[in-house]
């Protein structure tokens, strides 16, 4: 099961169920929350699952569901992203933009900030991140940057964060 070998038409949960692993199905339906909010009960307070968009932050509006993949390993999925001054970063923090093919998603890169600059998750090892970098955490900021990746190719999805990152569709 690679990418573009069935067409992706519909994001009725119905059509998701059958098609694929189950990291392309919270993709799918993270896409379809930020695209439409729909009222939902869900009894865990960091599921990926919890509608509307919003449910996951106490700050009002938000359009975005920040997320990160994780190998079987644990390891988290990242890119070198471009921030504010042309400075570059790595991010383990994604906003899905697009799923299609057979489990295909473009992604937009995120990075979390403190008061002014990108926190760094990776000090040491590249592969390990360092779990009270998340305590200076004051927002996410969108980037320029997008990946296309395999959603077959992870093994977990953490919900991070619903936030307002001012995205425009037209």
């Amino acid at each position: 099961m690679g990418c573009g070998k069935n067409k992706f038409e519909s994001s009725s949960r119905e059509d998701m169920v059958n098609d694929s692993g189950c990291i392309c199905e919270v993709v799918k339906t993270i896409l379809m929350l930020q695209n439409q909010a729909v009222r939902h009960d869900d009894t865990c307070g960091t599921s990926c699952f919890i509608e509307p968009i919003g449910g996951l932050t106490k700050h009002g509006h938000a359009d975005t569901r920040v997320f990160m993949l994780l190998d079987n390993l644990g390891r988290p999925f990242k890119v070198v992203a471009k921030g504010k001054d042309c400075t570059y970063t790595y991010t383990p923090f994604f906003r899905v933009e697009d799923v299609f093919g057979d489990c295909c998603a473009t992604l937009r890169a995120v990075i979390a900030t403190d008061e002014e600059d990108s926190v760094d998750f990776f000090d040491e090892d590249p592969n390990v991140m360092d779990p009270d970098a998340f305590e200076d955490i004051c927002k996410f900021k969108k980037t320029e940057t997008c990946v296309t990746v395999d959603l077959n190719n992870f093994t977990a999805i953490q919900c991070v964060a619903d936030v307002d990152l001012n995205i425009h569709h037209h």
